[in-house]
């Protein structure tokens, strides 16, 4: 992958940079300038909005391996380097614990990126970013948690929770976080709130169409990357980037950068990274 490069397209003249490292240069680390954390998440989608599709076993979706390449990957841990802490669902961690989840929890310690974790240290932060997991029922596998002490972990879920629960998960050695409305269900800017408050700055939501709705909701989402790939992929039951209710009023984006990225002879794809536009007026 080293010294393969892709054009970037805006902000304009073009020109050819390196793939590695094209994300770490947007420092998403230094935002404790910032009033608040700065959140961000990553999705790679195909042209007709496929994010996942059901898996053939019927027990899940899974981001498709059409468009799943190892150049988004790449990208995907250098946003993962970056960041204090990752928002998760406790979907994940379920299909994790059943070994159906896609991948571990990053940062990847493959060799490919030991680049990154000499980054973190030398950035003076953790071998691994926390993880903070999104949960209204309180579900969770509590030894995969006990296991996964490499890195500081959080529950976050609503006002109103199942006290059993809590207790439970808190003996397992990981703080509860309520941060939601008066039932179980988290809110945005409370989530985010509580996180402020644990002492992050970067958060980088890793989760599905449920959080990102969450956190769009709320209005705290400050930046979305979004890959895609130039793949008609079709299938009737696949997530896009959001579901349910319409959103209202709608959250606008403006344009940060745009990459263009001709992987192979037969695939390219596209590397977007857009702003919420915070006040509607559109400065």
């Amino acid at each position: 992958m080293a010294g393969q490069s892709v054009i970037r397209l805006y902000p304009g003249p073009g020109e050819h940079l390196p793939l590695e490292g094209l994300y770490l240069q947007h420092a998403l680390h230094r935002s404790a300038e910032r009033q608040k954390p700065f959140v961000f998440t990553n999705f790679v989608s195909s042209l007709d909005g496929r994010i996942a599709i059901e898996n053939p076993a019927g027990s899940g979706s899974d981001v498709p391996e059409t468009i799943a390449n190892p150049r988004d990957w790449r990208l995907f841990q250098e946003l993962v380097a970056q960041s204090d802490a990752l928002i998760t669902s406790a979907r994940y961690l379920r299909e994790l614990a059943q070994g159906r989840a896609q991948a571990t929890i990053p940062l990847s310690n493959e060799p490919a990126f030991d680049d990154l974790h000499r980054w973190r240290h030398e950035n003076g932060m953790p071998a691994q970013p926390a993880l903070v997991i999104l949960s209204a029922s309180l579900d969770l596998p509590l030894q995969l948690l006990r296991e996964a002490r490499n890195r500081p972990i959080y529950v976050a879920t609503g006002d109103n929770p199942d006290e059993d629960a809590v207790n439970k998960i808190e003996l397992a050695g990981v703080k509860v976080l309520r941060a939601g409305e008066s039932d179980k269900r988290v809110d945005g800017k409370k989530l985010v709130a509580a996180l402020d408050d644990e002492g992050f700055s970067s958060l980088y939501s890793i989760a599905g169409p449920g959080v990102l709705e969450t956190l769009i909701k709320a209005r705290v989402l400050d930046r979305l990357y979004l890959t895609q790939v130039f793949r008609l992929i079709g299938g009737e039951l696949f997530d896009s980037l959001l579901e349910g209710d319409l959103i209202d009023p709608p959250a606008d984006f403006k344009m940060q950068a745009l990459y263009y990225d001709h992987y192979n002879e037969e695939a390219a794809q596209l590397f977007g990274v857009y702003d919420i536009i915070s006040d509607r007026s559109g400065s």
